[in-house]
């Protein structure tokens, strides 16, 4: 009896829920890119497992995801989303010359201050991209690291 239950169980959960909803998603992505002259170590625990070394011109990825389509178009708050669970003044990105010397820090709680703030959305550009073999969309965002950025603190 309890075969035939655990059998009839399954069957319904199969029929009941969407499989698309729970498939389709879109792509989303945050780029770092080095528009500097010098190699740059960029640190953002805890996306990057090791410190990324950016070649001038290069990016790299700082944090990706992938969010269901039947919840919208993403939008650049998702990227707070990854430091759920953190508090706000932990939430930050470093930026090292290639000896270790720090020659730059953005933290999520200065976003507002004066000046490029990494955590503000208005420093990013957006390139959106849609596959003609599917109704997933790609979004990117880049920031781009200028010169005046990592000035000597």
């Amino acid at each position: 009896m309890k075969k035939i239950a655990f059998i009839f169980a399954i069957t319904l959960i199969s029929i009941s829920c969407d499989p698309k909803k729970w498939v389709a998603t879109h792509a989303t992505s945050w780029y770092a890119k080095n528009n500097t002259d010098q190699i740059l170590i960029i640190t953002t625990s805890p996306f990057i497992d090791t410190d990324a070394v950016v070649d001038p011109g290069d990016s790299v990825l700082v944090h990706s995801f992938n969010p269901f389509q039947y919840l919208g178009e993403p939008t650049f708050d998702t990227f707070y989303d990854a430091w759920n669970g953190k508090p706000e003044q932990e939430w930050c990105i470093s930026i090292c010359s290639k000896d270790g010397q720090l020659l730059k820090i953005w933290k999520y709680i200065d976003r507002n201050a004066e000046g490029r703030q990494f955590f503000n959305e208005s420093f990013w550009r957006l390139y959106t991209k849609k596959y003609s073999h599917s109704d997933q969309l790609n979004f990117s965002w880049v920031f781009n690291i200028l010169p005046e950025d990592i000035a000597l603190l």
